[in-house]
């Protein structure tokens, strides 16, 4: 469909044709070449970013700064952007496609009819970026889930009910859409209502400068880029598009914090208040032992170097006092100095995954040998095991250093009297 300049002047405007797509379908490229042969526009634009762009002339896309991979929610993030990888993938071999096939025939037609090519879409790390702040953590552990299911091949004949002229169809596309939509809102807003307006931008910006355009775009965005090129005063402002998501206010955060102060405060007046020191050191010290073992321990099994594996036991207590400062992120900076991280490790691992007659065990063992994956397991063994550590501690550490901590409700008894007295202490000495 051709969309020219709402402009009642459109002698120096140009055109938008948007051709929708399928991504691993073979008759899409077949007609993306059709048209772009027929049009002879004078850009072709395509649904990629720079990365993606690089990646289909052949050569490396830009290397990610494996640090990020430790900050924040960056590894899930990551981790979600290999596992919708993986997925397309899959698609492509169950339709002996190559995905991307038609943003390929897009590229290669423009060369031929030596048409300029535009990279319309937004980096692929910014929208997961904004995707990933934007839910809720039901989300975020619910969409990788069913994700890690689609790689197990759970429920996948359902994929195979699909005839592959039907995905080139809107209705199915949007249905397909509207199903995403009800398992995650948000997501979908960001993957999908997002991106349209920031792809059409880019095509109302190629049009005002009176360029002829076609762009090849999957089919589920070409009603949303079609609406906004239509009407391009509805467009939201491109900056706000292009912004990195501000992280939201967080209950889980913010009961951190009041934890971290609550147990600081606590241990302070349990001290002052003339507490057996030798039981309160011999306690700590228990503490920072079964800590640290459960995360050393879980962390060498992920594949951890010693060092790794020891700070991360080294630091594992900290997650008692505040559960944001996961000993997983000490072990995994530590680590990066002894393993290579690459975006070449998302290709890797697919073709792991591609093996469906190895062993179990085999297939985990490859997958440890891509420090990608190495890395964003130590991450997580290593807090698994504090958290681990923490939960049992109670009940099978403390029972054995007295007869005051026999029970659980001996030692919070014992515990909140020494906090009183202390507190009588401090009061005392403040009046």
């Amino acid at each position: 469909m051709s969309v020219g300049s709402p402009e009642t002047d459109t002698s120096e405007q140009g055109s938008v044709r948007v051709v929708g797509t399928a991504h691993v379908s073979e008759e899409s490229a077949a007609e993306v070449e059709s048209v772009i042969e027929a049009e002879q526009p004078d850009v072709v634009a395509v649904e990629l970013d720079e990365n993606r762009y690089r990646q289909f002339k052949g050569k490396d896309p830009e290397d990610i700064d494996p640090k990020e991979l430790l900050r924040g929610s960056a590894a899930y993030q990551f981790l979600a952007y290999w596992l919708l990888s993986y997925v397309q993938k899959r698609l492509g071999d169950q339709f002996d496609v190559e995905p991307g096939a038609d943003m390929r025939a897009g590229i290669d037609a423009a060369e031929r009819i030596g048409a300029d090519v535009a990279l319309v879409d937004r980096d692929i790390q910014l929208t997961i970026q904004r995707f990933w702040a934007g839910i809720g953590l039901r989300e975020k552990l619910g969409l990788l889930w069913e994700l890690t299911l689609a790689i197990a091949g759970v429920g996948g004949q359902e994929a195979e009910e699909f005839e592959l002229e039907e995905l080139t169809d809107n209705d199915v596309v949007t249905a397909m859409i509207e199903e995403f939509r009800q398992f995650s809102p948000t997501a979908a807003e960001t993957l999908i209502d997002e991106r349209d307006a920031y792809i059409a931008h880019n095509l109302h910006d190629l049009r005002a400068a009176g360029l002829d355009v076609v762009a090849v775009v999957g089919a589920g965005h070409e009603a949303g880029i079609l609406k906004y090129l239509e009407s391009p005063e509805t467009l939201p402002p491109k900056d706000a598009l292009e912004q990195r998501q501000s992280k939201r206010f967080s209950l889980r955060k913010a009961f951190g914090y009041v934890l971290t102060l609550g147990f600081l405060l606590f241990f302070a007046l349990l001290a002052l208040s003339g507490a057996d020191q030798p039981t309160l050191l011999a306690v700590f010290g228990a503490w920072f032992l079964f800590n640290g073992i459960f995360a050393f321990t879980l962390a060498k099994l992920a594949g951890a170097h010693w060092t790794s594996a020891g700070v991360g036991g080294l630091v594992a207590w900290l997650t008692s006092i505040n559960p944001l400062l996961a000993p997983g992120w000490f072990a995994g900076y530590v680590e990066l100095r002894h393993t290579t991280v690459n975006v070449s490790d998302i290709g890797r691992l697919n073709e792991i995954l591609d093996d469906e007659e190895s062993p179990i065990g085999d297939l985990v063992s490859n997958m440890l040998d891509v420090g990608l994956f190495r890395l964003i397991v130590i991450v997580a063994l290593t807090n698994v095991g504090s958290m681990i550590a923490s939960v049992l501690f109670p009940f099978l550490v403390l029972p054995h250093m007295g007869e005051e901590f026999e029970s659980v409700g001996a030692i919070s008894n014992a515990m909140l009297a020494g906090a009183r007295n202390g507190a009588d202490i401090l009061v005392q000495a403040l009046l």
